[in-house]
């Protein structure tokens, strides 16, 4: 397959084989050590087992070689040549050499027509503008044949498998320096040296360049907060898809998304204005479909305006219906320029209710028919048609499809991109709309590296209050009398909370008592929660007793910073109190004190619903909310590397009043 792929190159390519076991290979001469080859070689594809590996790189180097590509695998993921690995990252470190590997399947260069590539690969790739990065080999030849399929070209794909030397970040990094490349397209396993992937990720949003990618990977942010809600809530993948987005790059959940989306933001970079639609269909079923996924992907339908209405009454068949999603109906067999009326005529009557069409009635020709006048005439007319819209018109078709080679060029030359069914091409719109509002990254707006302060348990009230982090009014109480005498001077009701180092949940022991009347009821409830944890937990050390006012019913957010190993501290907001382990409601970014990132985060929670103010509760002060979250922030800096996690639930808002009613500090 290598051999095979180097006889589709379209560079000319001078390649020896090196064998020693043998004379020839596939009618080609051999040689019998790399040492044998005259002159200067630029580079080595290895492919031996990995036992080997070692000695033939080894003989490359003192043959002048420093490029490598090495296929090889079992090396890092076997137990037996791990060691091997770390030599052959010395080795190379040592003589300079550049290393892609090993456990890779090659790369093909589309742009520079040289392919390099160890697995099959489809006929009658197309070059485009769409760079590939894939940490799956095997997932390669995949994503090779849906570019095929669907008619979308590409500058380079590369693997990179173990990323000894050349990482997933820097093929990014050149493919933002590529003029071949547009869109960038990213299968990402894991992210190893997040600074650099930062860096390309900033670099190309500057440069004009879409990155798109899906993450299959983990960054063991669960296992470092076990005790803090936000593990339950923030999975690994959760953490490095929202370290993605706040790079601004797009996140998508498979390949063929992956593949679609990149083809779809080659022809609209920026990404697309906003989500309100206008579709035109030739189908029933089709418009139903379409809204189905709409409405799940967050992307509007608004309703036509009369004078839409009035139009269409005119130009559709008798018996229709204007809507919108807009059946033209079968009439559309019959009068074949049905649909582009239909479009043109929305566009003249309402163009600024919507930021896209969406034409659902593409249909391809078949191979014998390709040459006929009237099918190269219908699609030239589709490609100006597209290109004369205001606003951007996307193709689609009602299924998935595989262009043949001719029907592919037909499209292409007509400067056409159509998205390839209506459950995948509706994901890609809703991607190429959230290019728009994933917020650009900004060193600023991030707080300092988190320094060791020396804050513990005993200090964290007193913290609170200087980082800006609003409390209720609340005393510290060693016995049961301290507790009653500090409970009439707070007020009441008011309630009582374990202070525990040991103890993450109180309340599952016996460690909070809440709504106490008076003095007694105090002296009570300390009396019978000291029975409690120590029954429940002998070993838990009891450091004394908060006594704080209690606070009516109000809307409760969960507010936490984690300490993520890979990506750096992370920032979750979501649905708080009881609501934390019942719904999956929560927002990750990267942590920031830019206001603007804070109030985005929390636009897009559920419960966001609830702050203008819900059956006569006060407005949220969201301007207080945002204050309160980066006092958060701000506290979880200057505890710093003691903690891995810094959690505030419930976060308390009640019109302008807000307030951290408890803290859960996991210390490392």
């Amino acid at each position: 397959m290598v051999l095979d792929g180097l006889a589709a190159s379209t560079a000319t390519v001078d390649t020896y084989l090196v064998n020693p076991r043998r004379a020839s290979v596939y009618g080609r001469r051999t040689f019998a050590s790399v040492s044998e080859i005259p002159g200067l070689l630029d580079l080595a594809f290895i492919l031996v087992g990995p036992e080997q590996v070692l000695r033939v790189v080894q003989e490359c180097i003192d043959h002048g070689i420093r490029d490598f590509v090495v296929l090889s695998s079992g090396l890092g993921e076997s137990s037996a040549y791990a060691s091997d690995e770390r030599k052959l990252r010395d080795i190379c470190s040592a003589s300079g050499a550049r290393l892609l590997g090993p456990n890779v399947s090659g790369f093909v260069d589309m742009a520079h027509g040289v392919t390099l590539f160890g697995l099959a690969r489809p006929d009658h790739l197309l070059r485009g503008r769409v760079g590939l990065a894939m940490q799956s080999g095997g997932l390669a030849t995949h994503a090779l044949s849906l570019c095929r399929q669907w008619g979308i070209g590409i500058s380079r794909l590369v693997t990179t498998g173990n990323e000894l030397g050349i990482t997933v970040s820097d093929i990014l990094g050149d493919f933002v320096d590529d003029p071949d490349t547009k869109v960038v397209a990213l299968f990402l396993e894991s992210v190893r040296d997040p600074a650099r992937f930062r860096d390309a990720a900033m670099r190309a949003r500057e440069a004009g360049k879409v990155v798109v990618a899906i993450h299959v990977g983990s960054s063991e942010i669960g296992k470092t907060s076990a005790l803090a809600h936000t593990g339950a809530l923030v999975g690994d993948h959760a953490t490095a898809v929202s370290a993605l987005e706040g790079v601004g790059v797009i996140c998508v959940d498979s390949i063929e998304d992956l593949i679609a989306t990149a083809g779809l933001l080659v022809r609209y970079p920026a990404g697309l204005p906003g989500n309100r639609l206008a579709v035109v269909a030739a189908s029933g079923g089709a418009c139903e479909l379409i809204a189905d996924s709409a409405q799940r992907l967050r992307l509007e339908l608004p309703p036509f305006s009369e004078n839409v209405l009035v139009y269409l009454t005119d130009v559709m068949p008798g018996g229709s219906t204007a809507r919108n999603p807009l059946d033209v109906t079968g009439f559309v067999v019959k009068d074949p320029e049905l649909t582009f009326r239909a479009v043109e005529g929305i566009a003249d009557y309402a163009l600024d209710a919507y930021d896209a069409f969406v034409f659902q009635s593409v249909l391809f020709p078949a191979d014998e028919a390709v040459d006929d006048p009237a099918v190269q005439e219908r699609f030239r007319r589709l490609g100006d048609f597209v290109r004369s819209m205001p606003i951007p018109l996307l193709l689609q078709t009602a299924g998935t499809f595989s262009l043949s080679p001719r029907v592919a060029e037909l499209v292409t030359k007509n400067g056409l991109f159509v998205l390839p069914g209506i459950s995948t091409g509706m994901r890609a719109v809703a991607a190429a709309v959230s290019s728009r509002k994933l917020p650009a990254y900004d060193p600023q707006a991030e707080p300092a590296q988190m320094q060791r302060a020396g804050i513990g348990p005993d200090d964290l009230t007193a913290a609170m209050r200087e980082c800006g982090v609003p409390v209720p009014p609340s005393m510290i109480a060693t016995t049961a009398e301290e507790a009653a005498a500090a409970a009439s001077e707070i007020g009441f009701p008011l309630a009582v909370k374990l202070v525990s180092p040991d103890v993450a949940h109180k309340s599952d022991i016996g460690g909070v008592a809440l709504d106490l009347g008076d003095a007694a009821a105090v002296r009570d409830a300390i009396v019978a929660m000291e029975e409690a944890v120590t029954q429940a937990r002998a070993d838990a050390r009891i450091v004394g007793y908060e006594v704080v006012a209690m606070r009516p019913a109000g809307i409760e957010l969960i507010v936490s910073v984690v300490n993520d190993p890979i990506w750096g501290p992370m920032l979750t907001v979501g649905s708080g109190g009881v609501l934390t382990e019942v719904l999956d409601d929560v927002v990750v970014r990267p942590v920031s004190l830019d206001p603007v990132r804070i109030a985005d985060m929390l636009a897009h929670l559920r419960v966001s619903r609830l702050f203008p103010g819900y059956r006569g509760a006060p407005a949220a002060d969201l301007e207080a909310v945002i204050a309160a979250i980066q006092g958060i922030v701000r506290l979880a800096t200057r505890i710093g590397p003691a903690a891995s996690a810094v959690e505030v639930n419930p976060l308390w808002v009640r019109g302008k009043q807000v307030e951290a009613l408890d803290l859960l500090v996991e210390w490392v």
